[in-house]
């Protein structure tokens, strides 16, 4: 076990109390270093180890300041030989062991290494999933600045930066998706699925280009005060810095299970990512907004996560909402990127257990700055957490508005001198130097922009701005870029914004005369199209002028009262009546009314003040009045109040409502048809409630299938993952319609394989013998789904492309198409399309499925068989299984679950299960 900084075996050492003490009165005593004429004067942080207050007794292996003197992929290839075979990043598609990654890494950076010539930027275009790391470690094996860009940003939003980068490719996963925006640009697009997977083992003879630890290693695009985002650039040593800091400061080890809740494309995201495949842990992929609150709060719990990091905001409405023993594996909550309050830590207290501790971090995108572990007995000044005690490495100065370094105690500026600062800021294609220190060009500053001061404690307080810039929700905000998309629009002659309440975006609009009177939605339409959410404004005001003060600035008091004024003629809502309980409007009536407070907005979502994260809460909320969860990516920020109910309704016909359960109903798990949980199906699975409480499997979507995970075994391991999530122990029960009861026989392998028993394998008319319909058979199932009003004749047209694409190998093509702006009008085409893609590739990939070898499952599996006289009586499944019973159900393949049919064959898929 090594000594030293970090390790549980070093020397004794006095508290931090001690310590912050004797460095107070050091700094009072001892007259400050003069760096240069302008009366600035740099002082030291405290002689203070990184885990002082914190796990200290956790054994680890130390890093120490040479650790970023190495570059990432060596550390990478290091843990890939040591832990092969060991889970590196999981996502819900996803999973890589060391060994995968690395391979995965090398294969890509082969590609980028072809397409990219070296210290040429390269895009990364992923969301939160298992491809960003892949991508940003590619990135600097290969010698090319990474440049994170964010999906869920408007097309207009990331190709700007992707322009401004000068980028000659861009990575992503599947369909290139800026085809249709680039407007001329010439982007190369890598498909990170081919790229990676072109073979099982890594060539032998590659190695990673030579490139310094000093050179640009990453462009993170932040909001700019200029109007436009502004590319920081960072280097390969400031960010294993930053990850030896963590991993010294909180004890990381293999054992770790790490799950970052920021952004991938964040300067937290990439400290996460790297800290974890530096040192052998495993990298949980969290994406909150595809998630939602309950799936995330239900991770930590059934992935055993010991290390979170997440802004305050996010983790209150984690924390408001969780069960007892939810947080129960954490060591370490780190929070950062907003103020973190004294009520923050209490509530956090009482969700936590003892041993875990709570890590305060303040930095930025160009920088680290301080951090700390809150004691459990820390007294509490103010309503503001501390952000901690300035890191070492990091010289820093508090100046006034002159320049001048303040008394010690008084709040000014702060700067930051060091060589982890930022490189400097990437324009026209290459780096634009950072300010240096003038007797030592290796030290560079960095002023934040934040009005500090160090308390009695020497601990470092935030305690305001000096500019306009605020964070929303961990992100950083700058209101001049939305002014300026603002005064783009035809009709408006200018514009304004302010601050209210720290996180609220207040907008104000001039019209020019005989301008839209709908203005107000024309801009916030321009706004969606143009910026991310953060940047959306809590309100947005049409008014006749900006009103000024005598001396020509802005009179921000008098646009607050307009601001108010406004507010004030809407009112809050009035308490909503609960007539009906179950009632599903009423129900939204009554949450919009509780996040928002207010009912009465014509508009939007976001128009009446609601955010991506309140869109959370409140469709968490409705979840638990309904007690059924919903698909979170049927609700947008900007979908009216009409448009909510009826997402509820749609989502709960194909759900099912719940059912009162008695206590001898058993769990089944539902493994559904190629075109997944439809109504009919959800229907049937509400109709069997009496007997059983049924769980569906949700398959991946259109992406993941693209990605590689629309196969068989894909699916069974999703369905495998799931059933484990939802029912750690005890005997499976499984019932799989058509494809599913594909999916249901290899989820039914993995189950016994992992010493799992399977109680019930129910397959519903899946026919596995191998005798393909004839054309006439085609045609006649065709015409009986539209005489049926299963399908409409549209829809069969959709799906006609669909398969005309899959045949001559488009289907990618396609897929890329429907994302394209001009056919977004057309929301119900496109839904139709890319639900009838998903279904043509999954029943490809069940015709691959079907003429592979099978193992003998050594179960009991029950065949509902429909009257098909022309196939196998077994339908292919004899011999799979240590017994088969066929029950003969009444109907066709496709109507065997709804009425007239259903009538007969639930009293026989029950007895079934109840026998089991």
């Amino acid at each position: 076990m090594p000594t030293g900084a970090g390790s549980s075996l070093a020397k004794p050492r006095p508290g931090a109390g001690s310590h912050a003490e004797a460095f107070l009165e050091r700094q009072a005593s001892a007259p400050p270093r003069r760096s240069s004429p302008n009366s600035i004067f740099w002082m030291q942080p405290p002689n203070l180890p990184l885990d002082a207050s914190g796990p200290r007794q956790r054994p680890f292996q130390a890093m120490g300041d040479a650790f970023s003197e190495t570059c990432a992929y060596v550390h990478l290839e290091r843990c890939a030989a040591r832990y092969p075979d060991k889970i590196a990043i999981v996502d819900r598609d996803l999973t890589f062991t060391f060994s995968q990654l690395a391979t995965a890494v090398e294969n890509l950076a082969r590609v980028i290494e072809d397409s990219v010539p070296e210290g040429r930027p390269v895009g990364l275009l992923f969301g939160n999933s298992a491809w960003y790391p892949i991508g940003l470690l590619a990135a600097m094996a290969a010698g090319c600045p990474a440049v994170s860009l964010n999906p869920r940003d408007p097309p207009e939003r990331y190709l700007q930066a992707a322009r401004a980068a000068q980028l000659p490719a861009i990575v992503g996963a599947g369909a290139n998706i800026i085809g249709a925006h680039a407007d001329g640009l010439s982007i190369r697009w890598i498909d990170i699925v081919d790229a990676v997977t072109p073979s099982a083992v890594r060539a032998p003879g590659w190695a990673p280009r030579s490139t310094s630890v000093d050179a640009p290693a990453v462009v993170l695009y932040t909001s700019g005060s200029t109007g436009l985002p502004k590319g920081i650039v960072n280097s390969q040593r400031a960010l294993l810095r930053r990850v030896q800091q963590h991993v010294d400061g909180c004890h990381i080890n293999p054992d770790d299970v790490l799950m970052p809740l920021s952004g991938a494309a964040t300067i937290a995201g990439c400290r996460e990512i790297l800290t974890a495949m530096m040192v052998g842990a495993t990298l949980q992929v969290a994406d909150v907004e595809a998630m939602g609150l309950r799936a995330t709060r239900r991770q930590f719990r059934t992935q055993s996560v010991t290390i979170v990091y997440s802004a305050p905001t996010l983790m209150r409405a984690l924390m408001a909402l969780s069960d007892s023993d939810d947080f129960a594996s954490l060591r370490v909550i780190r929070l950062g990127g907003e103020k973190v309050l004294w009520t923050d830590v209490a509530d956090l207290r009482r969700c936590i257990s003892p041993c875990c501790h709570i890590q305060i971090g303040y930095s930025a995108t160009e920088t680290t700055g301080a951090q700390w572990f809150i004691p459990p007995d820390a007294e509490e000044h103010g309503a503001i957490v501390p952000v901690g005690y300035v890191l070492p490495g990091i010289a820093y100065a508090i100046v006034d508005e002159n320049g001048t370094s303040v008394a010690p105690g008084e709040s000014g500026e702060l700067l930051l001198k060091s060589k982890y600062v930022l490189l400097g800021y990437w324009e026209n294609g290459r780096v634009e130097p950072q300010r240096t220190d003038d007797n030592d060009a290796s030290l560079r500053i960095y002023a934040t922009g934040d009005l500090a001061r160090i308390n009695g404690s020497g601990r470092l307080e935030i305690v305001g701005r000096k500019g306009r810039q605020i964070k929303i929700n961990g992100r950083r905000v700058e209101p001049a870029e939305l002014e300026v998309v603002m005064r783009r629009a035809p009709d408006v002659s200018d514009a304004i914004t302010i601050v209210t309440g720290d996180t609220e975006l207040i907008a104000f609009a001039v019209a020019l005369s005989g301008a839209d009177c709908n203005l107000s939605a024309a801009l916030r339409g321009a706004i969606r199209r143009a910026l991310p959410p953060p940047l959306h404004p809590t309100r947005l005001h049409v008014i006749a002028e900006i009103p000024r003060l005598a001396g020509g600035k802005v009179d921000t008091a008098r646009l607050r009262a307009i601001d108010q004024a406004a507010r004030e003629n809407v009112g809050p809502g009035a308490a909503v009546v609960m007539r009906d309980p179950s009632n599903p409007a009423q129900i939204v009536e009554a949450v919009w009314t509780q996040i928002l407070g207010q009912r009465d907005a014509a508009g939007c979502w976001d128009e009446a003040g609601g955010d991506s994260l309140k869109l959370m809460r409140c469709v968490l909320e409705i979840e638990t009045r309904l007690k059924t969860e919903l698909p979170l990516g049927a609700f947008t920020t900007h979908m009216t109040f009409d448009e909510m109910v009826k997402a509820v309704n749609v989502a709960l016909d194909a759900s099912g409502r719940p059912q009162a359960q008695d206590e001898g109903v058993v769990t089944v798990f539902m493994l559904p048809g190629s075109i997944g949980h439809g109504p009919s199906l959800a229907a049937f699975c509400a109709a069997i409630g009496g007997v059983a409480r049924v769980i569906p499997i949700r398959y991946p979507d259109l992406d993941a299938i693209l990605r590689g995970g629309g196969s068989i075994d894909a699916l069974s391991g999703v369905a495998f993952k799931q059933i484990c999530q939802d029912q750690p122990d005890g005997p499976v029960r499984l019932l799989g319609y058509s494809l599913g009861g594909a999916v249901a026989y290899e989820v039914a392998a993995r189950l016994v394989s992992a010493g799992r028993e399977v109680k019930f394998l129910g397959i519903l008319d899946t026919n596995i013998a191998g005798a393909a319909a004839n054309h006439r058979e085609t045609l006649a199932r065709t015409v009986q789904r539209i005489r049926s009003h299963r399908v409409t004749p549209w829809r069969m047209m959709c799906r006609s492309l669909a398969k005309i694409a899959l045949r001559s190998g488009q289907e990618r093509r396609l897929a890329g198409a429907i994302e394209q702006s001009w056919l977004r009008r057309f929301h119900g085409t496109r839904f139709t399309i890319r639900l009838e893609l998903e279904e043509v590739l999954r029943m490809r990939a069940m015709g691959g499925w079907r003429a592979a070898p099978k193992s003998f499952v050594p179960t009991k599996a029950t065949l509902f068989r429909c009257n098909r006289p022309a196939l196998q009586t077994s339908l292919g499944w004899e011999g799979l299984f240590n017994e088969i019973a066929i029950v003969p159900i009444a109907g066709g393949h496709l109507d065997l679950v709804i009425e007239p049919h259903l009538a007969h064959n639930r009293p026989l898929i029950e007895a079934a299960i109840a026998a089991s």
